[in-house]
Formats: structure tokens, C-alpha cells, sequence
């Protein structure tokens, strides 16, 4: 059996572990007065369509941990609960630096509630089921030789892109805002935020530009292992990271409100999907232009 095969079945048991344990600290989280009161609504009653959503996200993030298990620090199953580290800093805690800024803390408090406690527990799950399928099936397997580099060549170019990022970001939201394309969900409604926005635009540069550097210190571990070759290498990255962080995070969302047949807010995460796929397809082309694997 493949090591991909075994990451995507390992996958499939985290994600219904996932699943269970995000049920119970969202139950915890909303009898304790977590997330706005509007959100709350769209936060239950979810579990049918969730159960499907979340084993496919554990697929996916199983096959990618087969793919990096060697660069993963620490052993055995270890390497599990540093990989949901890692996502629990890329995705709740990412996506609420972003969404701090509009005022949004209760909803992010909320979300850190759940998230700490899942992610690694589904880190860890991941690296337990993986290992025993591995032992299993790829007894003989060593570890596989990856040609890393320094991360610290990463950071410019990352921070760099981080920047182009933002600016790409600012304008195109600045045109949703005008065109009446885009608005930002309060208290169920969607508000014209343009003036606000604006007022922000600096802001959400920086926010880009610390993740994108950290981000592109990743890209420089990772390199061999991301197909294309020079821009398109950087391209590729930067979708993948799309995928896994922002994109996963919006399609929870997205099924939670069509599931409530919320459809004004699913417009605007189809919406959203767009803009910031964009916004990192920008990522990813200033990252593979400017990105140079250090001379041995």
C-alpha cells in the first residue's frame, strides 16, 4: 500500500474524530455565550452535513501529512500532534488576526475555544492511525531523503509577496465594496463597508505580509517537494496553502449557512473563494519569481 493510500484511510479517522470533537466544544462554546449572537444560529443543527465535509478535509490533510511525515519534527506519533500545531496556527489562528480587526472578537474567541482543542487532537489521532497503518503495511519503508533549504531563505521573498499580496487584496475588496459585489456580514445582513475598508487597507497589508513571510519560510522547506518548476512552483504553493487554510475554512462556513439556507451570506463566501484564491495566485507568482534555492 502506498504511503498517500494510508495517509488518506488514517484521514478518514481523524476527520470523524474531528467531527466528534468539534460538536462537543461548539455545544460548550454556545452554552457559555461564545460567538456573536446572529452566528450562533448557523452553528447548530449541522452535524449530517458536517460529517461528509470533515472526513473529506481529513483525507486531504492525511494525504499531505503522508507527503511531509519526514519533515514533520519529532517521532512516531509526535510528528501527528506537531502537524495539528501547525494547522491550529495557519487556520483559526491566521484567520482571526484577520477578522480581529472588523471588531469580531467574541466569534474569534469562540472559534480559539474549539479550535485548540481540536487540532491537535486530530493531529495527534492522524499520527496514531498513520503509524499503526504504516507499521502495518510499510514495515520495511525508511525514512525518505528530501533535499530541504535554509528557511531562512524564505522570508524575504515571502514578505515581499506578503505585500503584493495585500495590495491586490485591498484593491480588488475595495472595488467589491463599490460595485456592491461585497460586504462584510453584521448581524446577519451584509453592510457596505468601503470607507472602513479603506481605513484598513494598511492594515491588512501587514496581516498579509507576517503570513505570507511565514509562509514562504515553509516554501523553502517544502520546495522539492511542490510540483512545477520556478513561478508556477510558486504558484502551486500558494494554492495548496489557499486549500488548506483560508479554503477549508471557508467551505465549513459555506455548508453551515446553505445548510440554513442562508443564501445572501453563501453568495458572498462564493464571493470569497474568488477574491482570495486571487490574492494568493499573486502570493505565488511574486514568491516563485523572486525565491532562489540557496548555492550549496
Amino acid at each position: 500500500m502506498k504511503s498517500w493510500k494510508i495517509g488518506a484511510i488514517a484521514g478518514i479517522f481523524a476527520g470523524i474524530i474531528f467531527v466528534v470533537l468539534s460538536e462537543i466544544f461548539l455545544k460548550i462554546g454556545l452554552s457559555i455565550g461564545l460567538w456573536d449572537a446572529w452566528w450562533r444560529q448557523y452553528f447548530v443543527g449541522n452535524t449530517i452535513v458536517n460529517i461528509p465535509l470533515f472526513i473529506f478535509w481529513g483525507i486531504v490533510l492525511g494525504v499531505i501529512y503522508s507527503k511531509v511525515h519526514d519533515l514533520i519534527p519529532g517521532k512516531g506519533i509526535l510528528k501527528g500532534l506537531v502537524y495539528g500545531l501547525f494547522f491550529f496556527l495557519i487556520l483559526p489562528i491566521r484567520n482571526e488576526t484577520f477578522m480581529i480587526p472588523y471588531g469580531a472578537v467574541l466569534n474569534a474567541i469562540g472559534n480559539l475555544f474549539s479550535a485548540i482543542f481540536v487540532w491537535p487532537v486530530f493531529g495527534l489521532s492522524l499520527g496514531i492511525f498513520y503509524k499503526l497503518l504504516h507499521d502495518r503495511y510499510l514495515p520495511t519503508k525508511g525514512k525518505s531523503i528530501i533535499v530541504t533549504y535554509d528557511m531562512k531563505s524564505g522570508l524575504l521573498p515571502g514578505a515581499i509577496a506578503g505585500i503584493m499580496q495585500g495590495i491586490a487584496a485591498g484593491f480588488v475588496s475595495v472595488i467589491g465594496h463599490l460595485t456592491g459585489q461585497w460586504g462584510v456580514p453584521v448581524g446577519g445582513e451584509i453592510i457596505s463597508t468601503i470607507e472602513y475598508w479603506i481605513s484598513q487597507f494598511g492594515t491588512h497589508i501587514l496581516i498579509n505580509m507576517i503570513w505570507a513571510t511565514i509562509f514562504g519560510a515553509f516554501f523553502a522547506l517544502v520546495y522539492n517537494l511542490v510540483p512545477g518548476k520556478k513561478i508556477m512552483k510558486g504558484v502551486c504553493y500558494a494554492l495548496i496553502m489557499f486549500l488548506i487554510t483560508s479554503g477549508q475554512w471557508f467551505s465549513w462556513v459555506l455548508v453551515a449557512w446553505a445548510n440554513h439556507d442562508a443564501w445572501q451570506l453563501v453568495n458572498i463566501q462564493i464571493i470569497n473563494y474568488f477574491v482570495y484564491g486571487f490574492d494568493f495566485v499573486v502570493f505565488g507568482l511574486v514568491l516563485g519569481l523572486l525565491y532562489r534555492k540557496p548555492a550549496k
